[in-house]
């Protein structure tokens, strides 16, 4: 599926449910993710079945993530931000290992 088809399903959800109800998915998604990652963390061996709940929680918030972009019409501004503070972690890590 193309970008351009993912982003008009994108659209479809924000109409039909609402802003509102995209808003609190986001939430939700992002504490479904923090929560498998901590289950995966404390569990004393790494299961794949642990792994495949981490990738399909990562899906689920980078699906509504990229709603939020397209609900606040703000996906360059987030590029740029991304931009600049990956290169910021670059230059703190070349002077960590100067």
């Amino acid at each position: 599926m193309s970008g351009e088809e993912r982003d008009a399903v994108y659209r479809r959800c924000i109409s039909t449910y609402g802003a509102d109800a995209q808003i609190d998915m986001i939430l939700e998604e992002m504490s479904e993710l923090a929560k498998a990652l901590l289950k995966n963390r404390r569990a004393k061996k790494h299961s794949q079945s642990r792994i495949d709940a981490i990738v399909d929680e990562l899906a689920d918030v980078k699906i509504m993530e990229r709603q939020m972009e397209l609900l606040f019409t703000c996906s360059d501004d987030v590029e740029c931000r991304v931009d600049f503070k990956v290169q910021r972690q670059s230059k703190r890590l070349d002077e960590l290992n100067e």
